[in-house]
């Protein structure tokens, strides 16, 4: 039995440094970005993120890259 991965969805996320709290522990940022294209490279969602980032509150501190697959049986 082979199973196929169609991929249905990939998301971007930034995570952003907001400083430290009162117990000086670090405090993060989250801003999700849905339906990015499949057909995106890595190059340029990284070129895209750091576009995004220069335009946000907080200093970046990270960039993911989420993709979902639909698994199939063939």
């Amino acid at each position: 039995m082979a199973i196929i991965a169609n991929q249905s969805d990939s998301k971007l996320k930034l995570v952003l440094d907001a400083g430290l709290d009162e117990n000086n522990k670090e405090i993060t940022k989250n801003k999700t970005f849905a339906n990015v294209k499949t057909t995106a490279t890595n190059e340029n969602v990284y070129e895209v993120a750091t576009a995004l980032a220069g335009i946000q509150s907080y200093t970046l501190k990270n960039i993911k890259k989420y993709e979902e697959y639909d698994l199939v049986e063939e």
